[in-house]
């Protein structure tokens, strides 16, 4: 038992009761570096971000603009080219066949077609009066029925094809595809 009371009397002794030295912290180095290269890369964050951030801006708005480019040069299966060839037969069909045929309908009126197909009728009993083939003329006379037996589906009335604008369709195409190839960017 004095042995004990003894070990308790040393330990008091070194260190007052109630009054325990505190241990000092220290910071190490390796802490120390990595708060400052935290700090600088924060700070160099901070001075580029105002920079940086209208050129990444830009940088997707372009990469975007591509992508839509390239899309537009292809759309639904049908490249462009192709499409502006379909354009193209589009308005010539249209000057060749249907605004000549317009203007006739209306010059002359929807009845003239009635007048042609008895005309035709009676130019086939008299080339079949005198044996001549009449492929060609039965043809034509089939086209003309056509004619007569189509206009009343048309959407808008005959003559307003020979005032519409048939080059627009070819000329957005062409742009479009001057556009997908040769892009501006601003």
């Amino acid at each position: 038992m004095a042995n004990t009371m003894r070990e308790a009397t040393k330990t008091t002794d070194t260190a007052p009761l109630g009054h325990q030295q505190p241990e000092k912290k220290r910071v190490g180095r390796r802490a120390l570096f990595a708060t400052a290269a935290t700090a600088t890369v924060c700070g160099a964050g901070a001075l580029a971000a105002p920079k940086l951030i209208p050129v990444l801006e830009s940088k997707a708005q372009d990469m975007a603009r591509a992508a839509l480019l390239n899309e537009l040069g292809n759309l639904e299966g049908v490249p462009l080219d192709a499409a502006i060839r379909a354009a193209e037969l589009t308005r010539a069909a249209v000057k060749i066949i249907v605004l000549p045929l317009a203007r006739f309908v209306a010059l002359v009126g929807a009845g003239a077609f009635t007048v042609l197909d008895k005309a035709l009728e009676l130019a086939h009993n008299a080339m079949a009066l005198v044996h001549l083939d009449t492929t060609v003329l039965d043809a034509f006379r089939a086209v003309v029925a056509g004619w007569q037996s189509g206009i009343t589906s048309l959407p808008v009335a005959l003559d307003t094809y020979t005032t519409a604008d048939i080059d627009s369709g070819e000329r957005y195409l062409r742009a479009l595809k001057q556009m997908a190839e040769h892009p501006h960017v601003g």
